[in-house]
């Protein structure tokens, strides 16, 4: 009786150890991983507080990405042709790519298998983008790579499970 007392006891302690290890262990791949909406930028040094639409995507090892570029809406087509003089603002405005992600530290290394930008999509994987982010809560905050296109950071909001529109 007394020896199984002592392994039973023995059990619940590996238990509790677990338990609490495992709620101050951190892995970044469940904290990223879901649906994020844009809800501010930084661009050049300016802040935008009511963006313009954005949204990414993590899995467990791939993401996607697309947002409007800059703070204005993008302007639709006049009718129901569209003219090659209407499609260059509409591509020049949207950034979209997808691929697989890393993360190290602080760090989010992307490299997109397709995107947009048929230049940047022909290079992979060697077209890989190095991100400062932080999650702060349900917030993450991105930092783009210095020059890429421009000095933007973004601030965007875990909607995982939420209804559209977010």
């Amino acid at each position: 009786m007394r020896r199984i007392l002592g392994v039973v006891t023995v059990l619940a302690m590996l238990a509790t150890v677990t338990i609490a290890w495992r709620a101050n262990t951190t892995d970044p791949y469940p904290t990223l991983q879901g649906a994020w909406v844009v809800t501010g930028w930084e661009l050049e040094g300016e802040t935008v507080s009511d963006p313009q639409p954005g949204l990414i995507v993590f899995t467990e090892t791939h993401y996607s990405i697309m947002y409007v570029n800059g703070a204005d809406p993008r302007t639709q087509y006049a009718g129901e042709e569209i003219t090659d003089a209407e499609k260059v603002p509409a591509y020049n405005t949207i950034t979209a790519n997808s691929g697989r992600y890393d993360v190290s530290g602080n760090e989010l290394t992307t490299r997109a298998y397709v995107a947009k930008d048929p230049n940047y999509m022909g290079s992979w994987p060697e077209n890989a983008l190095t991100y400062a982010f932080r999650l702060e809560g349900e917030a993450l905050h991105l930092d783009w790579p210095e020059g890429w296109p421009d000095d933007r950071k973004g601030t965007f909001r875990k909607v995982e499970g939420e209804p559209a529109p977010w």
